[in-house]
């Protein structure tokens, strides 16, 4: 890989960890100093948030085994050095990001968090805008038709 080729990269800021421990960390603030209530359910509520976290993580480690798998990195602000298009990646585009999502939204519901419940989505768009579209013109450039037609037949999210 050439010097430019491998200084061109999605990402200078690794964003998804920064949103994720930010969303966490803003909840629990807010859970304190802002209470707004918990959410109600009980035991069945709990139970569910933990079904949903489970298969968040799932989904998203299955993610991050197919790029172990065909020899590419993980790390959102790395270069990327092949296209993942088969396993999880043929029903999503970006498995490990609806696979947190989902799992914090378990999170939230296990935990009972009003605050993490109503942050989830601000931190799905903040992935959205601050790694994804990055992170597929970056994709576009790197490997231009054959990931053109990967985004044509899959789903950014599901």
């Amino acid at each position: 890989m050439t010097d430019e080729a491998s200084s061109d990269r999605p990402n200078r800021l690794p964003w998804p960890p920064i949103l994720y421990g930010a969303t966490v960390a803003l909840a629990a603030i807010l859970d304190r100093v802002l209470p707004i209530g918990d959410v109600t359910g009980g035991a069945v509520t709990r139970a569910v948030g933990v079904a949903l976290a489970l298969a968040g993580f799932a989904v998203a480690l299955s993610g991050l085994l197919r790029f172990r798998a065909i020899g590419t990195s993980f790390h959102p602000s790395a270069p990327a050095t092949a296209l993942a298009t088969s396993g999880v990646y043929a029903r999503t585009r970006n498995p490990m990001y609806v696979g947190a999502v989902v799992c914090f939204l378990g999170l939230a519901l296990a935990s009972r968090s009003m605050w993490l419940i109503l942050l989830v989505p601000v931190m799905a768009v903040a992935l959205n805008v601050l790694a994804i579209e990055r992170e597929e013109r970056y994709l576009a450039r790197r490997f231009g038709a054959d990931y053109a037609a990967y985004r044509a037949r899959v789903p950014r999210w599901f």
